[in-house]
């Protein structure tokens, strides 16, 4: 059965894992991509590796989810979200990593572009490659998902609380789901309203402002997943949701995904989204583009930090000076020690 997708969020894929053993004879159904290899092999790390290629630090699981914003007459889309999210058992923690679509990352060209588009251009392969690059971390298993997924896995579970932050009035264009209307407050939302507040973009903060809406909808999922009256539905919510996502993971590793499902109702949640600053684009360089500008030495400290240790950053939107001379913590005392801490 052919299931392309689009947004999903990484916690209502381990809230219908729960269901998945109950409901073994549904899912031989569920259609697995076997990952190709990668278009090249990241460079060392620094974390714990095996000859396959997958897997890591010692008793975690790591996912990345991707919503493509694919339009029914497309035959790709691009990356409209990317959260690593990895399931910490040594520490007993979920871990959510966003990051900003308009990421400036090197592809295997040789040029700039935004990560998000390389789920358009050479599949979740090479996203998953960029990603790797990027943060130093190896990725597991990625996770596709579309917008009606979204939609109807909101319904499914009776809607989400959520706080509005602002009025949000805007026209995408689509022939579906193309208007967000949703007032400042706290509100009930139903799918299509919860799909709304994590598309709009349109603020001060644009894609990370976008970025923080889409933590606090995982928020709002997780929570409405564990309510006792939600449990018992699980298994029916663990049918729709696979039929609805593009995923290389087997029905072995699901399964056993899904007899440890019950203990992530006890794991601390952390999220956070990769540091940067932001590049406007100068009218008079032809083809330039407005990026999202991260250091590379900075990402990797920080995505292994938050992964190892849960340390949060303090601050996500840098000046583009303090992004471009960053240095790690051990470093920067060595140079101003040296006199030599003078930006450059």
């Amino acid at each position: 059965m052919k299931r392309d997708g689009r947004r999903l969020a990484w916690l209502t894929v381990i809230a219908a894992a729960v269901g998945a053993w109950q409901v073994a004879s549904h899912l031989d159904k569920l259609h697995v991509h076997a990952r190709g290899p990668r278009p090249s092999a990241p460079p060392s790390t620094g974390w714990t590796a095996t000859d396959t290629g997958t897997s890591r630090l010692k008793g975690r699981e790591t996912i990345l989810v991707l919503g493509s914003d694919k339009r029914p007459d497309e035959p790709r889309g691009n990356a409209d979200v990317l959260v690593v999210a990895s399931l910490d058992d040594s520490h007993r923690r979920i871990e959510l990593l966003s990051i900003p679509r308009d990421t400036q990352v090197a592809f295997p060209d040789g040029r700039y572009h935004k990560i998000n588009e390389a789920l358009a251009s050479g599949g979740p392969e090479e996203t998953c490659m960029l990603v790797e690059r990027l943060i130093g971390l190896p990725i597991d298993h990625y996770a596709i998902v579309r917008f009606d997924a979204l939609v109807h896995m909101v319904d499914d579970v009776g809607g989400l609380d959520i706080d509005v932050p602002r009025n949000m009035e805007y026209r995408t264009g689509d022939k579906v789901y193309g208007v967000i209307h949703l007032r400042k407050g706290r509100h009930h939302l139903n799918g299509e309203q919860a799909l709304q507040f994590v598309r709009y973009r349109h603020d001060a903060l644009g894609d990370i402002g976008r970025t923080e809406r889409q933590q606090a909808f995982l928020t709002a999922l997780k929570d409405q997943l564990l309510r006792p009256q939600t449990l018992p539905r699980l298994p029916a919510l663990a049918v729709d949701a696979w039929k609805m996502i593009d995923t290389d993971m087997s029905l072995g590793e699901m399964t056993r995904l899904a007899a440890h499902a019950p203990q992530y109702r006890t794991y601390q949640t952390l999220h956070t989204t990769l540091p940067g600053s932001f590049h406007d684009p100068d009218p008079s360089v032809p083809g330039d583009l407005s990026y999202w500008v991260v250091n590379p030495v900075e990402a990797r400290y920080v995505a292994k930090r938050f992964f190892s240790d849960g340390e949060v950053p303090a601050r996500i939107i840098q000046d583009p000076r303090d992004t471009k001379t960053w240095l790690p913590p051990d470093a920067r005392a060595a140079s101003q020690g040296a006199g030599a801490g003078t930006p450059r």
